[in-house]
């Protein structure tokens, strides 16, 4: 099963079994399914947030790019960030945090973002730990006995999810927040002869250690709007991506110069998925 808008993408078999089960006799090709999409409730009471429709099989019903991915409307949205859950209307979301798509892994580290955000933090160190810590949240989100209302986690939904994907939310954890909310940094795994750099992001940036300049770039500040443009397109003309995205990266916004090196960037490294989500964030801002 892949996403509906970038087809080079695979959803991770916990996700695809997640939907097998939400939309179990269910028929997304049926109006009437996605009318009474509230009554149906696919788990919004549960995971901090409602399952994004168009993984759920929802027709787009436009080919705005910003009715397919809201979340590119935003300046500061680091690309590699596919949602698959929002949390009402401060556009907080949880999502697939895709550093590398070439490696072709059969599962992502996860995050959570919002675009008031400084940047994006742990949600999971895969699909199942991510569902599971979303879960944990929708009960730190609970007022508890003297709410007048019952834990999510008494929810008869909440034992038959856990069965059907054998999840197994610790709701002792310190470390998930309301909101499904931490404090951690993503740790991906570096494949051997590969690097990894953090960013301001919190996303980093992950690539073989040929696509990086020796030494490091520093990032430990924002990078002045007159600095970054010529030092990231020296380090693209140079044959180094992975250090003109530690560069670009470490922006507190976007602006269409940057994101247009940053497409440039992620050509070089192979990246079509990333290729493609700059391209539609540039048609989402036709003028900075």
């Amino acid at each position: 099963m892949h996403h509906p808008l970038h087809r080079t993408f695979q959803l991770p078999g916990t996700f695809v079994s997640l939907v097998e089960f939400l939309m179990d006799e269910l028929d997304p090709k049926d109006p009437d399914v996605w009318r009474y999409a509230e009554w149906i409730d696919r788990g919004g009471d549960l995971f901090c947030g409602d399952i994004d429709p168009s993984l759920l099989g929802q027709p787009p019903g436009s080919d705005d790019p910003q009715a397919l991915c809201g979340e590119l409307a935003y300046h500061f949205q680091p690309l590699e960030i596919l949602p698959f859950c929002w949390n009402g209307g401060d556009a907080l979301h949880y999502g697939w945090a895709v550093l590398a798509p070439e490696v072709d892994a059969e599962d992502h580290l996860c995050v959570s973002f919002a675009p008031v955000d400084d940047r994006a933090v742990w949600l999971g160190d895969n699909t199942k730990e991510a569902l599971e810590n979303l879960l944990v949240g929708s009960v730190a989100n609970w007022g508890g006995p003297g709410s007048g209302r019952k834990s999510p986690a008494e929810d008869t939904r909440w034992a038959a999810v856990c069965r059907a994907l054998d999840l197994r939310p610790d709701l002792g954890s310190s470390q998930i927040t309301a909101g499904a909310r931490s404090k951690r940094a993503i740790r991906p795994a570096v494949p051997q002869g590969w690097r990894y750099e953090p960013t301001g992001d919190g996303i980093g940036v992950l690539a073989d250690a040929a696509a990086f300049a020796p030494g490091t770039v520093r990032v430990d500040r924002p990078w002045d709007s007159d600095d970054y443009g010529p030092l990231a397109g020296r380090f693209l003309a140079d044959g180094y991506p992975g250090s003109a995205l530690c560069v670009l990266k470490s922006l507190t916004s976007y602006d269409r110069a940057a994101v247009r090196l940053m497409g440039e960037a992620y050509r070089q490294l192979g990246r079509e998925l990333h290729v493609e989500r700059a391209e539609l964030w540039l048609r989402l801002h036709p003028s900075d």
